[in-house]
């Protein structure tokens, strides 16, 4: 049994502290907030269940989720997305997927040539291995390679949606294709949970094996002697442990990082630039239409998800909870001043797809830059190391690690790789 000290009760802290306590060790966490999620706290509203920023656990059902759902006994339910509910908009019409069961028909491309050809352009995109100049960009990428405007708008779209990210000149082909391949790898269901339903289940896992959950609790230091990790400091009392695992974003690490080795070891990661993207949350006591799950705007960068068909539970019975995002350019990503005319676009966007939704509002949420990643996976991208190399005992989990994947499965997978080392 070690003593372990986690720092931090977002998703990659819950996760690890979850498996270390379900094998024996000894667990504390420490978290700064009164609630439990970090970026993905949950808030309840109306009977609708909204996290920051997803609704929902939106996962691939393979590693890392499988053995971590199998190895918590996580009450995961496993569905199947429908690929006729998931729709494009061009030109104002809402038409079907080119890449779904309308691959042959879709007006998003012209010809069935250029339907074969959209096709095989987006596998060859998303299956090469990630084996690129680490200096070139998703952007580039179809630029040089995908001449036909339609197919290059298509496929420039997705992978926004892939990456949450529309600055697609500053986001690494290498990173995009190492997280992607995985996904389209095998054909099998998304699973679904809310975050409500996993933060509970985590802290379960944590409590009923011995370990313990302190909120309101912030670490100001970490101890460290000799080059090993003692323990930190909370609320201005020392806690010694054996190992100590940081789930924190990057920008406060710098503030935990003031022994001269770790100053120097992190230095360049902790400056770094996130991205963004502006949400827009609508709760309505109706439910317009059901034919749509998702949502992909060809032309304004917008991105709709009917949560009340992922995760039931986020909306009250009759209610629709919609999430609509936007892919923010890279200049919208330095400051709010897009967000007037951001929530103008969104709203008109709601009016050709769901009329009369004004009439059964119960609540809006809107966020002008809600943080993706903690650090963008962009070319010039530093990824956190799970281990300190200059000072034993010390990890590091979250979505600014090398973990892999997209939305929360560098959490995730960042957190059982740890809690492997560990153990």
């Amino acid at each position: 049994m070690k003593k372990v000290g986690i720092v931090g009760a977002g998703l990659g802290g819950l996760v690890t502290a979850a498996l270390l306590a379900k094998r024996g060790n000894q667990v504390v966490v420490m978290e700064r907030a009164p609630i439990p999620g970090g970026r993905s706290h949950v808030v309840s509203k109306n009977g609708f269940t909204m996290s920051y920023g997803a609704h929902a656990v939106l996962a691939p059902k393979q590693e890392p989720m499988r053995s971590i759902i199998r190895e918590l006994e996580l009450p995961m339910e496993y569905r199947k997305a429908s690929l006729a509910k998931f729709k494009l908009l061009k030109e104002g019409k809402v038409i079907s997927s080119p890449l779904g069961f309308g691959a042959l028909t879709s007006p998003a491309i012209s010809g069935l040539f250029n339907h074969v050809k959209c096709l095989k352009q987006f596998y060859e995109m998303v299956k090469q291995a990630p084996t690129f100049p680490e200096s070139l960009t998703v952007g580039q990428w179809i630029r040089d390679n995908i001449s036909n405007p339609e197919i290059a708008k298509v496929l420039s779209a997705y992978a926004s949606l892939s990456v949450y990210d529309g600055a697609l000149d500053l986001y690494s082909m290498n990173r995009f294709v190492e997280l992607t391949a995985r996904e389209y790898e095998k054909n099998e269901p998304l699973s679904y949970m809310g975050y409500d339903i996993l933060l509970r289940e985590l802290q379960k896992a944590i409590t009923n094996n011995g370990g313990t959950i302190q909120f309101g609790k912030p670490v100001s230091d970490l101890i460290v002697e000799a080059d090993r990790v003692k323990g930190v400091v909370c609320a201005g009392e020392r806690i010694e442990f054996d190992e100590v695992v940081l789930n924190v974003p990057p920008k406060e690490l710098g503030k935990l990082l003031s022994y001269p080795s770790l100053a120097d070891e992190f230095g360049e990661y902790v400056n770094q630039t996130a991205h963004y993207v502006y949400i827009y949350d609508l709760m309505l006591s109706k439910r317009i239409r059901g034919d749509i799950g998702n949502l992909l705007d060809l032309d304004g960068g917008f991105y709709i998800n009917d949560y009340g068909i992922n995760n039931p539970s986020a909306a009250p019975a009759g209610g629709q909870l919609i999430n609509g995002l936007k892919f923010l350019t890279e200049q919208e990503q330095q400051d709010d001043s897009h967000a007037k005319g951001s929530q103008a676009a969104f709203e008109a966007l709601l009016h050709r797809v769901y009329p009369g939704w004004e009439q059964y509002v119960v609540h809006k949420r809107m966020i002008n830059r809600a943080m993706v990643g903690g650090i963008a996976r962009r070319t010039t991208a530093k990824l956190l190391p799970l281990q300190s190399r200059t000072v034993r005992g010390l990890y590091l989990v979250g979505d600014a690690t090398v973990g892999s994947g997209a939305l929360g499965m560098p959490c995730y997978d960042s957190a059982r790789k740890v809690a492997d080392m560990i153990s």
